[in-house]
């Protein structure tokens, strides 16, 4: 098992690449440093690593995830590190049109606006 301090390094090198260079809750971070370098640490520095799934098809489940749920401020995280994963702008959205009979309607309209707003801004970062 990796010390604490490597998983910690490899969480913060992988959201670097995942989130796109964004830091992705900033505020959380500054105010509750501690908890947050434990959530990353665990969640992207150990669980996401894990052989057993490919981080590509963790990040597919994360937004299924996220859209039953109706979490639609962690989507663009998540979108775009499933972009960077290389899964297809038509792939995200339909598993979001999927998702629609698990979450309801309105879960499925507020995670299409949140992917189109991301879709958008994704394009932008990378002409």
């Amino acid at each position: 098992m990796k010390s604490y301090e490597e998983l910690l390094a490899k969480a913060k090198e992988w959201r670097e690449w995942y989130y796109d260079g964004d830091p992705g809750t900033p505020e959380v971070a500054k105010s509750t440093e501690e908890a947050f370098d434990l959530i990353n640490a665990t969640l992207f520095g150990h669980i996401y690593q894990r052989p057993t799934l490919e981080p590509k098809i963790r990040s597919l489940c994360t937004i299924a995830a996220l859209i039953v749920l109706d979490k639609p401020n962690q989507l663009p995280g998540h979108i775009t590190g499933a972009l960077n994963y290389g899964w297809s702008k038509e792939e995200i959205v339909e598993l979001i049109t999927q998702m629609l009979f698990y979450g309801g309607y309105p879960t499925a309209v507020n995670s299409l606006a949140a992917a189109a707003k991301t879709f958008e801004e994704y394009d932008k970062r990378h002409k």
